[in-house]
């Protein structure tokens, strides 16, 4: 094509219509739901451990936006293929351009491999219930970094996503008010009637919101790591209507993520808007009235980020409110088992402190027949008016045991009773889903660790528990959205200390661990070097020359190390994953070329 015809192709906009049109579809992909049933293979149906006759679920969340992903991946992955290969542009002759496609590449193909490798091939391609974001997904997110790259930089692109994010902002703020008053998006008679939804949601327990992300944690990274773009766009050199309409954006964004109650969401996402601010305002030219403004915006940010947090916590004093984020449940009433075996004809149960023994030699089971020891030492049981067995000593104070018919059960303070089965042949403890176990497996043997699984909501134990599997993982991971398949789901100590109940996990929670027994130890090299050198060369250009300083695109550069930051305590997923992408590579492509800065 002649110049001539470009600039009037450029002229008439055409050239920023790809980037405009996938803003449009990121933004829009968090509120898509349709009631879909999906088929659940044997594989996935037995890892749930659902009913032998159930074929399949109903998921309305989920399974819907992998397929717009996949629909807009592939209508944009064609759409820029064909403009490189009309045009053939050199991209870029800087070595850092070329190190983060290698990277990429390197990233993609490992999954591949990792994909075509994995003894769960169909559910590595599109992932599983809860889990859809399989290596088509994957794939996808590639897609739209190299997209949003390619297309974000035309003319008129960036002020369009500026645009279609206050929009987005706004919408997910009036949506957190509505929905902390009792009006929920899935309940919207227009929302019921275009997913075919015939089911209602009510607020959580903790009073916590999950709006379109079905989960608080996914709407609080979210809304997080978004939370700087928000404050980059109150500028002053707009119109006084369009200020207040961005301040109020970015307070509504700022109100949703405090209602989320994730405490790393909102540690992380006010503090780097914090710092954020900060920057901003020492690479400002600013009088002193304006940066004293943004000091105390600042100060809001973190009072407001601190009081929401600590508002959210349950607990009646600082230091408990603090103890119960950390920990799980309340264990004070609690035996605080560490492990149960069986030795045997015994069922052997220890804390920290103490062995308690229950051993017999008769298949059909009996309270006389019994014997018991408490660390070395036999004790008596007191028989209860309702046939519980209970024991004086101190150490047992939360150790009571029934008996029904050949099953001894455990209650331990837990809600959920430790079981186990007496057969002609010995014990055998009844895992999660019924399962019925020889041995209870547990994820480490350390004792000193075992005791620090409840922190984190737990986190700590799934993040133990995927490490174990990672000496397999180090060239090829298990496959995309295969975690259940490989954690250890019947630590029952692990579960009950953390949850009081069974628990199933599906995931790591931690995005780095799930790329590493996903598609392996090398690929999440990949990645974690994409970071890397987005971060030393985005930062260099962003701080380094004042030229290149504005405050959205130090904006974006604070988006993605939020991400990354958060990426420690959760997980990838198909609610906020494509936002990051887009937005890593809007931000990549703004941080890596050469602009005059604009007035701050």
């Amino acid at each position: 094509m002649s110049p001539t015809k470009e600039k009037k192709r450029e002229a008439n906009g055409l050239w920023s219509l790809p980037g405009k049109i996938l803003a449009v579809c990121i933004c829009l992909l968090p509120f898509l739901t349709r009631e879909i049933a999906v088929a659940l293979p044997e594989s996935v149906r037995s890892a749930y451990f659902y009913p032998a006759g159930q074929t399949s679920v109903n998921d309305f969340e989920q399974y819907c936006r992998e397929i717009a992903l996949l629909l807009i991946a592939a209508v944009f992955g064609i759409w820029t293929l064909a403009e490189l290969l009309r045009r053939k542009p050199k991209l870029s002759q800087k070595h850092s351009h070329g190190a983060m496609l290698l990277l990429l590449a390197g990233y993609l193909g490992l999954g591949l491999a990792s994909t075509l490798h994995s003894a769960y091939l169909p559910e590595a391609l599109m992932g599983i219930h809860q889990v859809y974001e399989g290596y088509l997904a994957l794939a996808s997110y590639g897609i739209v970094f190299v997209a949003a790259w390619y297309w974000t930089g035309r003319d008129g692109v960036q002020r369009f996503v500026r645009e279609c994010l206050t929009v987005l902002f706004l919408v997910i703020g009036v949506t957190a008010l509505l929905e902390s008053c009792g009006i929920f998006y899935y309940n919207n008679p227009l929302v019921q009637l275009v997913g075919g939804l015939d089911g209602r949601v009510g607020p959580s327990e903790d009073g916590s919101i999950a709006m379109m992300f079905g989960n608080s944690d996914y709407l609080g990274m979210y809304c997080a790591f978004l939370l700087p773009v928000s404050a980059s766009m109150i500028s002053r050199k707009d119109s006084t209507l369009r200020l207040m309409v961005q301040i109020l954006a970015s307070v509504l964004l700022a109100a949703a993520l405090l209602q989320s109650k994730v405490m790393s969401a909102i540690l992380i996402g006010f503090g780097m808007t914090a710092l954020f601010l900060l920057v901003w305002l020492l690479r400002s030219n600013w009088r002193k009235a304006g940066k004293r403004l943004v000091c105390g915006g600042v100060c809001v940010a973190i009072v407001a980020g601190g009081i929401g947090f600590v508002a959210s916590r349950s607990g009646d004093t600082l230091s408990e409110k603090i103890q119960h984020t950390m920990i799980g449940i309340e264990q004070e009433e609690t035996f605080r088992l560490l492990s149960m075996r069986v030795d045997g004809n015994a069922l052997v149960l220890r804390n920290q402190d103490t062995e308690f023994r229950v051993e017999t030699a008769e298949a059909r089971l009996s309270a006389d027949d019994m014997t018991y020891t408490c660390n070395g030492a036999a004790v008596v049981p007191q028989t209860e008016t309702d046939g519980m067995l209970t024991f004086a000593e101190p150490a047992l104070q939360h150790c009571q045991l029934q008996i029904e018919g050949n099953k001894l059960s455990f209650l331990l303070g837990y809600a959920t009773p430790l079981q186990a089965i007496r057969k002609a042949d010995g014990w055998q403890v009844l895992g999660i889903g019924g399962e019925l176990l020889d041995q209870v497996p547990l994820v480490s043997e350390n004792q000193r660790l075992a005791a620090c699984y409840p922190y984190l909501n737990g986190r700590v134990f799934v993040w133990a528990n995927t490490i174990s599997v990672l000496p397999d993982c180090i060239v090829l991971g298990h496959g995309p959205a295969t975690s259940l398949f490989y954690l250890n789901q019947n630590d029952l100590p692990a579960l009950l200390n953390i949850f009081g109940t069974y628990v199933l996990y599906n995931k790591p929670h931690s995005w780095y661990l799930q790329m590493a027994q996903d598609t392996g130890l090398l690929s999440l090299a990949a990645v974690v070097g994409m970071l890397v050198l987005f971060l030393v060369c985005g930062g260099k250009n962003c701080f380094g020359k004042k030229g290149m300083f504005t405050p959205f695109r130090a904006a974006l550069f604070f988006a993605v190390g939020t991400y990354c930051l958060l990426g420690f305590f959760h997980d990838s997923l198909i609610y906020h994953a494509p936002m990051f992408w887009f937005l890593f590579g809007m931000s990549w492509r703004e941080l890596s070329q050469k602009k005059t800065s604009e007035s701050a």
